[in-house]
């Protein structure tokens, strides 16, 4: 039955392969490092490389850049997304830093008033699921909070609570008061035994973010000024996030 699956799958890429254009991907992508295994079965190498975005929240906006990857082989199974290993020693989720727009209290220019942010994975690789039809991404996260006052064990959400994200290309369909919100598959591009997508845009509204946790040496003395600053805890259908990114998916020897 995998096998089956795995030659349907095979199929799609080859007849998107056959619709793409002629272009190249920006350097160092595809990444497909850790995916050639034998100690997994046979699937589909995947990397998504977010290049931009936004994370917002109740209208206050960060900016994403190169900040994320995904990246790991899809194997077929019996429900509509196949099962996602990792390369070894790794959950998949690779993140680096960004800045929180005004720092904690809002003034760029005081000293100690930086806030870093890191997206991490809020549960095991298996919790990340991609479907290799269209590129939607479904996974928990959590964010985590970097300052001298807020310590290293801030989050906004946590493994019991995560901020969960159903990221579509199609058109969202999210409570109020947002409206409804697309992406797109941006521009094909050609690659080695299957077939990228260079500027894919996925979108999701529908998300609830929930308030912060141990911000201030772990203790969560001043979750409070945290929550006013982000506004949170935020409803579902106050927040979006738009992330594009190049995607890629082969079949690897």
């Amino acid at each position: 039955m995998r096998s089956r699956r795995l030659h349907v799958i095979v199929a799609a890429m080859a007849a998107m392969t056959l619709m793409v254009a002629a272009g190249a991907a920006q350097a160092a992508f595809p990444n497909f490092s850790g995916c050639t295994s034998r100690r997994v079965e046979e699937g589909i190498c995947v990397d998504i490389q977010q290049r931009s975005g936004n994370f917002e929240i109740k209208g206050f906006r960060v900016p994403l850049h190169e900040s994320l990857e995904i990246r790991g082989k899809l194997i077929p199974n019996e429900t509509e997304f196949p099962t996602f290993v990792p390369p070894a020693g790794t959950n998949g989720f690779f993140a680096r830093t960004e800045r929180v727009p005004g720092g904690l209290l809002g003034i760029e220019w005081i000293p100690g008033n930086t806030v870093l942010a890191i997206t991490e994975l809020a549960g095991p690789a298996s919790s990340i699921r991609i479907n290799p039809s269209d590129s939607s991404v479904s996974l928990p996260i959590k964010v985590r909070l970097v300052n001298l006052l807020l310590g290293m064990d801030c989050h906004i959400g946590n493994n019991s609570n995560p901020v969960r994200l159903n990221l579509i290309v199609g058109t969202t369909n999210p409570p109020p008061p947002n409206r409804p919100i697309s992406g797109s598959f941006g521009t094909p591009a050609p690659i080695t035994g299957g077939f990228a997508r260079i500027g894919q845009v996925n979108v999701e509204n529908s998300f609830a973010v929930p308030g912060a946790t141990e911000c201030g040496l772990g203790l969560g003395l001043i979750n409070s000024l945290v929550n006013l600053r982000l506004r949170l805890p935020s409803a579902a259908g106050n927040n979006s996030m738009s992330q594009t990114s190049d995607v890629a998916l082969a079949l690897m020897p």
